[in-house]
């Protein structure tokens, strides 16, 4: 989500434009644009801005392009560091476009990019962009909202018509957040023997899968400080014939596997509202070709923004 929080000095903040920031960053470009006016290069595209030191630095036009989020244009002041700048305007672009459904955002080209438009690319590549025809595009997240526990456990059901043995899930959130109950919907979808509790003070649980459904390996990476730590709970041992789930797994399990599945579990902004929002990222081989827009079914109340598609939790 592109938020609106003070920075530290010489940090780029992002937040959500406007035809004044268009104008803002236009006037030290020499007022020119490129389609007219802030309010005709803008149109009904939305609007990523980069502040930095107080002051607009950047701004970026996120469209809708036949059901995809695509990055049509951007605009960054002369003295700043070009391709800071706009990277951390695409990565805004694209948490926005998860939020809005989008299933991948798309860098399109033009011919009035500012910088040096190398650097620019290169830096897109780093940050798992690909090229797609005359784009550069990245697979996107699919966001879940999860109301309550029960949910939860069904979404973790839901997953495992996905999941097969072998398979690795890289699990973060805050205390509380529902790693732990997801965990519980997964080993019911899998009907594993023995109740699936948190695995805190054992550090793992190995559940012995049924019917010839494979196990599932639950993990808490909480208290690990390394892979090497992670790796002397023997995981070895079970993966290739279990699904295994590592709770605060982000930084240390992604080294497991070239191939995760990485879920990223938040609480909605009102403390008072239980509702969790899950964004489930695909890495690897693995993935290609999966789709997790199927779990979005799982959604209920409101129907699921169309902008880009044409009980307490521990």
């Amino acid at each position: 989500m592109v938020e609106n929080t003070p920075a530290p000095s010489g940090e780029v903040q992002l937040r959500i434009g406007g035809p004044e920031d268009v104008a803002a960053v236009a006037a030290t470009l020499g007022g020119v644009l490129d389609a007219g006016s802030p309010d005709t290069w803008l149109g009904h595209d939305l609007c990523v801005a980069a502040d930095q030191d107080d002051r607009t630095v950047g701004v970026l036009r996120l469209s809708d392009v036949e059901g995809h989020a695509a990055v049509t244009a951007i605009m960054v002041v002369p003295d700043v560091a070009h391709a800071v700048i706009e990277v951390s305007m695409v990565e805004g672009a694209a948490q926005l476009a998860t939020d809005l459904g989008s299933p991948d955002l798309r860098v399109k080209p033009w011919s009035t990019h500012p910088g040096d438009r190398s650097a620019f690319l290169a830096r897109l590549r780093e940050h798992g962009f690909r090229a797609d025809a005359a784009d550069l595009m990245r697979r996107l997240p699919v966001r879940v909202e999860v109301p309550t526990a029960e949910d939860m456990r069904d979404l973790g059901r839901a997953l495992t018509t996905i999941l097969r043995a072998g398979d690795v899930v890289v699990a973060s959130g805050d205390l509380g957040a529902g790693k732990t109950t997801l965990a519980q919907g997964i080993g019911a979808g899998l009907d594993v023997e023995g109740p699936v509790i948190s695995p805190t003070f054992v550090l793992v649980r190995r559940h012995a899968g049924t019917g010839g459904r494979p196990g599932f390996v639950h993990v808490d990476a909480y208290r690990l400080g390394s892979l090497a730590e992670l790796v002397d709970l023997d995981l070895d041992e079970t993966m290739d014939e279990s699904v295994t789930l590592v709770e605060w797994g982000a930084g240390i399990a992604e080294e497991l596997e070239r191939s995760y599945l990485s879920l990223d579990i938040r609480r909605s902004g009102d403390p008072a509202d239980d509702t969790r929002i899950v964004y489930l990222e695909p890495v690897g081989t693995r993935w290609e070709g999966v789709d997790l827009g199927i779990l979005t079914a799982l959604e209920t109340g409101d129907e699921a923004d169309e902008e880009f598609r044409g009980g307490e939790q521990s």
